[in-house]
């Protein structure tokens, strides 16, 4: 057997075990080095793949993706900075612990640091940012066929296991790339051939959900009897189960439920949005936990935490389903790991007494506080960032799919966001490490993932820095609604302390960016449209959502009349909490 046919060969192995793993999804960006893994892929039927021409938005389609299904699309690409482009992906990945396999070509040895074109170092390049890494042999007969397979499982339990996260393989290979088609009765293969003809992968690796320990529930569940105020936190999550288990924890004690936009569960019915009270120096004054139960990793808001610091609870209580380090403020009193639905269904009859919160007058705030941000959604007004959020997640259905950025349309949506889906909505966010790089290719591999359509709720700035992304809408499967929240600028440094300063805001931290956004819709072929107001955003949002086509929804604003609308909501929202005291 010559290079070429054991190139060949080792490489359409390493992809059929992959495939055999789960990992069937590839996304291949162009390049001569990884000439034998994409003939690989194209010459695999069980294969399925989508071709980028930049790796950057390649990595950012695959975190979509894995987000989406919790199993690892596999990054394909040549060597040099090909690879070097899928880092910012890599970082939020891990930060979020999502699935993700780098499987990049590379020079041999001998073309490593002397000059060689093309040539850089890959082996370990993320670092930390991986569940694991390995630097592959050169494809060779001397290397046993069993340690090849028993690698490529590994990769994929790794990058899908607890806690998930990217793996990198890197594949060197020497000249020849030119395919040849493999001889599958070659020596290297006499002791797999029952590998080759069952289809099956060669082991496979299971992670069953850990229960608590029990001297753990049993102190918890004396604390929470015990307690007069319990408090309940639900952080990001990575699944519906999770989510539920939660919340029918919190109704059984029948204590607060601070639901963040990012555990999946602030859109649905039944849900209250806390978010508004803990905005409220009024409930930070009165509310006074003695126990807090955190579900889950990060939430978006400010706000609970410094409540939290300022009111110090004797229990402040984190569980995560691994053991990775959550306490940003250095307060947690005890970690645990273990299953969030696991958690939340052994601690459920804990309580016999009630909060000491007026429910009643609680619910009647809420209610108000309602009605206030509905009347900025009436229908002859002008659209708004705070009317576009609230009106998006009214009109969404079930059937689609809610991605948001970072910044301010997430903070929007966690503010203003409706309470109204029986089932809730489908939802997904970059907020591992919180960019607004690559948001764009995500929504685009999260549809995919899900096979649904997705609205997309992005600002000017985030749009521009992943425009290169609409390319994809044009043979994506499922077609996206993109609402462009366009003040001409970075929005949400109005709302920091540097906006006093005049002398450099402008040019250095709002750095307005004067391009046509219909002019970019036009330049891909995506339908476009521009609402003036409330009314006319309703009827475009509805039609598009009943249209395969994708679309850009721009609603035009001022960063100035933004910043002015939020505060004035807010204000109407802190009178009606000092009107409305409710909590005893």
């Amino acid at each position: 057997m010559n290079s070429r046919e054991i190139t060949s060969l080792w490489s359409s192995i390493v992809i059929e075990e992959l495939i055999r793993q789960g990992a069937e999804f590839f996304c291949i960006s162009p390049g001569s080095r990884s000439t034998p893994l994409t003939v690989a892929i194209a010459r695999n039927p069980k294969a399925r793949w989508k071709m980028f021409v930049d790796e950057r938005s390649a990595a950012f389609f695959a975190l979509g993706y894995g987000r989406a299904t919790a199993r690892p699309a596999v990054l394909i690409c040549t060597s040099g900075t090909a690879v070097a482009n899928y880092f910012p992906a890599v970082v939020e990945a891990s930060m979020d612990f999502q699935p993700m396999l780098i499987l990049s070509a590379d020079r041999p040895f001998e073309l490593l640091e002397c000059g060689a074109n093309q040539t850089i170092r890959q082996e370990n390049m993320f670092g930390s940012y991986t569940r694991w890494n390995m630097q592959l042999p050169l494809p060779s007969r001397e290397v046993p066929l069993k340690a090849l397979l028993s690698t490529i499982a590994y990769a994929v339990a790794k990058t899908a296991g607890s806690p998930a996260g990217p793996v990198h393989l890197n594949q060197p290979f020497r000249e020849p790339l030119e395919p040849e088609i493999p001889d599958l009765n070659d020596t290297w293969l006499e002791h797999h051939q029952e590998w080759l003809k069952t289809g099956k992968p060669s082991g496979l690796s299971v992670f069953p959900e850990k229960h608590p320990d029990t001297t753990t529930v049993a102190m918890l569940r004396k604390a929470l009897s015990a307690a007069k105020q319990p408090l309940i936190i639900a952080g990001s999550m990575h699944s519906a189960e999770e989510a539920e288990a939660v919340m029918e924890l919190a109704l059984d004690l029948q204590v607060p439920l601070y639901a963040d936009f990012s555990s999946g569960m602030r859109l649905k019915s039944g849900i209250l949005p806390w978010q508004l009270a803990f905005q409220l120096p009024t409930f930070i004054r009165q509310f006074r936990p003695d126990i807090v139960l955190h579900f889950g990793g990060h939430i978006i808001e400010k706000h609970p935490a410094s409540a939290l610091r300022e009111w110090k609870p004797e229990h402040y209580i984190v569980i995560r389903p691994h053991a990775n380090r959550f306490s940003p403020d250095h307060n947690v009193t005890l970690s645990i790991e273990a299953s969030l639905a696991l958690t939340s269904a052994s601690l459920k009859g804990s309580r016999t007494t009630l909060s000491g919160m007026n429910m009643e007058r609680t619910q009647e705030f809420f209610r108000l506080a309602g009605e206030e941000i509905d009347a900025e959604t009436l229908s002859l007004q002008p659209v708004t960032e705070i009317s576009a959020a609230r009106l998006t997640s009214r009109l969404i259905t079930e059937q689609q799919l809610l991605f948001v950025s970072n910044s301010m349309p997430v903070r929007d949506i966690d503010n203003y966001g409706v309470t109204s889906h029986q089932n809730g909505i489908t939802c997904g966010l970059n907020r591992g490490v919180s960019g607004i790089d690559g948001i764009l290719s995500t929504t685009s591999g999260f549809a995919a993932g899900h096979n649904k359509p997705a609205t997309l709720l992005i600002g000017d700035i985030a749009f521009l820095h992943d425009i290169n992304a609409l390319s994809l809408l044009g043979n994506l499967s499922v077609p996206l609604q993109i609402i462009v929240l366009n003040n001409n600028g970075g929005g949400i440094f109005s709302f920091l302390p540097v906006s006093g300063y005049s002398d450099v805001f402008e040019t250095h931290f709002a750095t307005p960016q004067n391009y046509s956004i219909h002019s970019a819709a036009q330049t891909f072929g995506v339908d476009y449209a521009c609402p003036q107001t409330n009314g006319e955003f309703i009827e475009i949002y509805t039609a598009a959502s009943r249209s395969n086509r994708s679309i850009v929804i721009e609603i035009k604003g001022s960063r100035q009349e933004n910043l002015q609308q939020h505060r004035a909501l807010q204000g109407r929202i802190n009178a009606l909490a000092e009107e409305h005291l409710f909590v005893l």
